[in-house]
């Protein structure tokens, strides 16, 4: 695929995007020059941002949505751009596509990208992984309404344990650690 121009939207007479998510000037201004392809900085979120000129006004804007904009059109409403490699820096026109929160969403949980807290990085976590493996060993000799007493926790929590319905990880590191045993 060959890198294709297009004016960047909402900065038209000053800029042009590539499909390839690159971002040039087309027109001269104080310490500036035509044809410089400009170097993106990050925000705090991850995604390539630009400072573009307009009328003497400074705006910065991510690159993924300029070059959304440019060659897809505005934003429909409710929709918002999704990276479909999940790489938050490769702003190529390919890799890009407008999608729902919940879609985008649901990519991000598919692909890995948003991975829920689990295990005592939640922060309402009462137990600790050790605490997970003393309580499967003393579920062998104990009863579970035991065990949640001893441990502060409701009966459910023990139950949960033991079922493998919750902190199943820490039950296959267990196993796998057996194994080479």
């Amino acid at each position: 695929m060959s890198e294709a121009w297009v004016p960047a939207a909402g900065y038209e007479e000053w800029y042009e995007v590539s499909n390839f998510g690159r971002i040039r000037r087309t027109k001269a201004a104080s310490g500036t020059s035509v044809g410089r392809i400009l170097v993106p900085g990050l925000n705090r979120g991850g995604y390539q941002k630009v400072s573009l000129c307009n009328d003497g006004e400074q705006h910065v804007t991510t690159v993924h949505r300029i070059v959304t904009e440019s060659f897809l059109g505005v934003c429909p409403k409710n929709k918002e751009v999704n990276h479909k490699d999940g790489d938050k820096t490769n702003n190529r026109l390919e890799n890009l596509e407008y999608v729902t929160r919940s879609e985008n969403a649901l990519h991000a949980h598919r692909t890995g990208l948003s991975k829920s807290p689990k295990g005592e990085d939640q922060c309402n976590s009462k137990l600790t992984e050790e605490n997970v493996h003393v309580i499967r060993k003393m579920l062998v000799n104990e009863t579970q309404t035991a065990i949640a007493a001893k441990f502060n926790v409701s009966n459910i929590t023990i139950s949960d344990i033991a079922r493998g319905a919750t902190w199943s990880w820490l039950k296959e590191e267990e196993e796998a650690n057996e194994d080479n045993n």
